[in-house]
């Protein structure tokens, strides 16, 4: 157990302020949060440490340590926490049995996140519908007609609220009785863009906002690329409906295909820039998605075990099943699999065990629901998986 998570444990609320200043200063990302774990046996400690002390460590550099130092001066933590609170904003750091299971797994994972509205269930099925912000008609409709059915399954929906295509799925969903989660390019509290004003309350009501940044900040340019691996790392499948050559899509699909997460898109005319990016991703490999009431009735068939439950599955239950039905090899492939994507080749190396032989048990486990093939050979832990990986 990491030191701060054992923090959260024994002290709280109380403990929470100073892992809100972890996120103020801007300069702690997932790998400085594991390194500072160190040396600090809680945020409080190191907060309360002296900036000397802190650069003996030797996991800030120079300027990082300006921007702690002069973030502890400008700031009243206890205050603005408390502000935060007021405004309905919650703070989830990843230690926190309420992080998003999804998100805990995936590279780069943010430490904190705030949300403001509510949370899925961890282990509802989720998908993201993304696209061009310029789209045409046609990719209006179809997003509409998308979010409208995945509303209707009661699956919930992952996009960024940017103009266009994102904005057009989440308004849809909202409007047809369905959850959604808006992922955002600065603090929850900062609506961008403000055309989605209305979306954005509509959220607060029905469904959620998410940022890995504080409160107060602003969107920047840099900060958008950044969120693109939140909408994939907490999605199932990833839907792209419109996308540009050169699109900030795109970001998105990179980002998902490093998770492991499936990628459909919808087909367009070779003659509309719009569908470029999509037309590209389909010549390349991703699922088409020539049916929207076909693909909508499979993501639910494939994910009826998940909104069955609707809740995590209780490890001591998985115990049992994984001893019962799982063999040793495959035992040891499960315990050798990685939180991103991996292959047979990967867990070879960690298991020693034969490549060909474990291509073998990644099929098997594939049949019985606890890796997922996501093609060229790679495979992904599912949520069973995860659990059962716990468990064992």
């Amino acid at each position: 157990m990491g030191s701060f998570k054992q923090a959260l444990l024994l002290k709280g609320e109380e403990e929470m302020p100073y892992f809100y200043f972890l996120s103020k200063t801007s300069v702690i990302g997932g790998k400085t949060y594991s390194k500072m774990q160190e040396f600090y046996a809680s945020p409080r400690e190191f907060y309360e440490a002296s900036l000397d002390d802190m650069k003996k460590t030797k996991v800030f550099t120079n300027n990082q340590l300006k921007l702690i130092g002069e973030c502890r001066e400008r700031i009243d933590i206890n205050r603005e926490y408390k502000e935060a609170l007021n405004q309905g904003i919650r703070m989830i750091p990843i230690d926190s049995e309420e992080y998003p299971r999804k998100l805990r797994y995936i590279k780069d994972a943010p430490p904190i996140v705030f949300v403001k509205g509510e949370l899925m269930s961890k282990h509802a099925p989720t998908v993201s519908i993304i696209g061009a912000r310029e789209c045409s008609v046609y990719g209006a409709n179809v997003a509409k007609r998308l979010g409208e059915l995945f509303a209707e399954a009661g699956i919930a929906v992952i996009s960024g609220m940017a103009r266009g295509v994102d904005s057009i799925a989440q308004k849809a969903v909202i409007e047809s009785g369905g959850y959604s989660l808006a992922l955002l390019g600065g603090g929850v509290d900062v609506i961008y863009p403000k055309e989605s004003a209305t979306l954005y309350y509509k959220l607060l009501k029905n469904g959620g906002v998410m940022s890995e940044h504080a409160p107060g900040t602003m969107p920047r340019g840099q900060f958008f690329a950044m969120r693109n691996r939140l909408i994939s790392g907490l999605s199932d499948v990833v839907c792209v409906v419109e996308a540009k050559a050169q699109s900030g899509t795109l970001i998105t699909v990179d980002s998902a295909l490093e998770q492991g997460r499936e990628v459909y898109a919808v087909p367009g005319r070779i003659t509309d820039i719009t569908s470029f990016g999509t037309n590209e991703l389909i010549r390349q490999g991703a699922g088409i998605i020539s049916d929207l009431d076909g693909f909508v009735n499979d993501f639910v068939n494939e994910y009826s075990f998940a909104m069955a439950s609707d809740a995590p599955t209780d490890l001591a239950k998985e115990k049992a099943p994984a001893r019962d039905f799982l063999t040793d090899n495959e035992k040891l492939a499960l315990k050798g699999a990685d939180e991103d994507s991996f292959t047979a080749d990967i867990l070879s190396y960690k298991t020693k065990l034969p490549a060909f032989e474990l291509l073998g048990i990644c099929v098997s486990l594939c049949e019985k629901g606890i890796f997922k093939s996501v093609g060229a050979g790679r495979f992904v832990l599912s949520d069973k998986g995860m659990n059962l990986q716990s468990a064992i």
